[in-house]
């Protein structure tokens, strides 16, 4: 059963929109709640953890494609 592909770039990206979200959320939250450098650390946190989700996910499809492009290459070849 062949299911649709969906583009992992999208993803990344959106998961990456999604922690800038909540770490904006994060940073206002505790700003209004007084304790604006709580916020901020918080808010670094989940942004640079999002980041490098997003970096992962990234090198991750890079690896994947180079895999890939051995072995169309290596069956052009007839397997030499």
């Amino acid at each position: 059963m062949n299911l649709p592909r969906v583009p992992k770039q999208r993803w990344a990206r959106a998961t990456l929109g999604l922690s800038l979200l909540f770490a904006v959320g994060a940073v206002a939250y505790f700003a209004i709640a007084g304790a604006p450098i709580q916020g901020v650390a918080l808010g670094l946190l989940v942004f640079g953890a999002g980041y490098w989700e997003y970096r992962k996910k990234l090198q991750e499809k890079r690896v994947a494609r180079e895999y890939e492009a051995k072995a169309e290459e290596q069956r052009r070849d007839g397997g030499n």
